[in-house]
């Protein structure tokens, strides 16, 4: 997608004369009078470059750039300056300016200074990016990703988190869509108590408007009070609507119109509600392929998908895959008074070519299956651990009689082919098994197990 651009300007000729030659370009552009009307734009939507004049009426280019960065630390700012205030561009500069020109600029001089900041805004984010790989920074509150597709996601979180832009989550089932909003959310300048959630797949058709708006009492049958919608509670905070593809194309239409007037009428009432709402939704569905079929509405869509984020499958970043299992068997270790601590080599390699079609929940769900059977003893989870999807199957001595051997026996069989194979050489089986010497050692005599 283009870079988008917001030119500032109180002349509205200097505003149109500059946005035909950006959208020539090849540029998004949006246009604002002043800094307040710019403002208030930079709240619900994303901008990647600031081109405002110095002096304004209101608010200064400066004071501007500062409460800009104020909700996206990462925009890029050209100021339009006349000779006399190069004093005032040079101290921009110095504050985190990208560039200034003066107001007798030509076409060239504009088009390579814009090009220029949005390239140096393209490496800063990937040096971003590539620094948290370097220095090992795959943890980001507590969502894991050495991926690039997922370091790109944690960025773009930094990026958009103080905005209040609607953000619509894609991706398939599993993959952690409400993670991120509740990521999102606590990143925000939203109040940290008010993350409510509802799933319009799993509310009734005629219960959804009273979840959303709530009703007066007396409202219908079996309204016996006055109860508050999902909208008011989450005033000045933050409302994640999951499977937002599910909602009826009834109730479309009128919470399109709360979004674009942000006020409500509670069912049974006439009194309408004023609300300042922070709205990510998710969707485990096309909604262009729905909007085509009629199901979903196009302008609720634009609406919501002011910035998209899709998160990937994991399939399609297995090296994540070690680190989530890895931070699974931990947790699941702990819950279920196992010693295990790590997972080793064959096993990771099992994990790693896996399909996951249930992603990151299915991956979660295995670990816990795997650690509940593995052996109160046991210092690594192995493939034997894993169950049979996931191997595919059942080696050597363990096909006939695994409907009567426990996974000592099991275990028993790993070590012996082990040693076998390696002509007894213990140091050399513990590092294939994954396992200290000792630790072999320990079940060899536990096993009885003759080299």
């Amino acid at each position: 997608m283009k870079p988008m651009l917001m030119l500032v300007d109180d002349e509205k000729s200097i505003r149109e004369t500059l946005k035909i030659i950006l959208e020539k370009a090849g540029y998004r552009v949006m246009t604002a009078e002043d800094g307040f009307e710019t403002l208030e734009y930079l709240n619900y939507n994303i901008v990647d470059l600031l081109i405002t004049d110095l002096r304004m009426p209101g608010m200064n280019g400066i004071q501007l750039m500062e409460r800009a960065l104020s909700i996206d630390p990462f925009i890029e700012t050209i100021f339009i300056s006349a000779y006399a205030d190069i004093k005032a561009a040079v101290k921009a500069l110095k504050m985190g300016a990208f560039d200034y020109i003066e107001k007798s600029f030509s076409t060239d001089e504009l088009l390579f200074t814009v090009e220029k900041a949005i390239e140096r805004k393209r490496l800063i984010e990937e040096n971003m990016d590539l620094r948290r790989r370097i220095d090992g920074e795959y943890s980001y509150e507590g969502i894991i990703g050495k991926s690039k597709k997922m370091q790109r996601l944690f960025h773009l979180v930094d990026r958009i988190a103080r905005s209040k832009a609607n953000i619509l989550l894609t991706g398939e089932s599993g993959v952690g869509k409400d993670v991120f909003a509740k990521l999102i959310h606590k990143k925000s300048s939203q109040d940290l108590d008010k993350f409510i959630p509802i799933n319009c797949g799993a509310i009734p058709e005629n219960l959804i408007e009273s979840e959303l708006f709530g009703h007066e009492k007396g409202a219908f049958t079996g309204a016996t009070h006055m109860k508050k919608g999902k909208f008011e509670l989450a005033n000045n905070g933050t409302l994640f609507l999951d499977e937002i593809g599910e909602l009826p194309l009834q109730m479309q239409v009128k919470f399109l119109r709360v979004l674009q007037e942000k006020q409500f009428y509670r069912v049974g009432s006439e009194e309408s509600i004023q609300v300042d709402v922070r709205i990510i939704a998710a969707t485990n569905k096309d909604l262009r392929v729905e909007i085509e079929e009629g199901r979903f509405r196009e302008d609720l869509f634009y609406r919501l998908n002011v910035v998209n984020m899709e998160i990937p499958p994991l399939r399609e970043r297995r090296e994540d895959i070690p680190l989530l299992a890895e931070r699974f068997l931990e947790e699941f270790s702990k819950e279920y008074n196992k010693d295990l601590k790590y997972i080793d080599v064959e096993a990771i390699g099992y994990l790693v070519e896996y399909d996951w079609k249930g992603n990151v929940r299915e991956l979660r769900n295995i670990i816990e299956r795997s650690v509940l059977f593995a052996d109160f003893k046991a210092e690594s989870l192995r493939k034997e651990h894993l169950p049979l999807e996931i191997t595919g199957e059942i080696n050597g001595d363990m096909k006939e009689e695994n409907n009567h051997m426990s996974l000592k026996d099991y275990e028993k069989i790993i070590i012996e082919n082990t040693l076998k194979r390696n002509h007894g050489n213990k140091t050399k089986a513990a590092e294939i098994l994954g396992i200290r010497r000792q630790t072999l050692y320990n079940k060899i005599r536990e096993y009885d197990i003759h080299t």
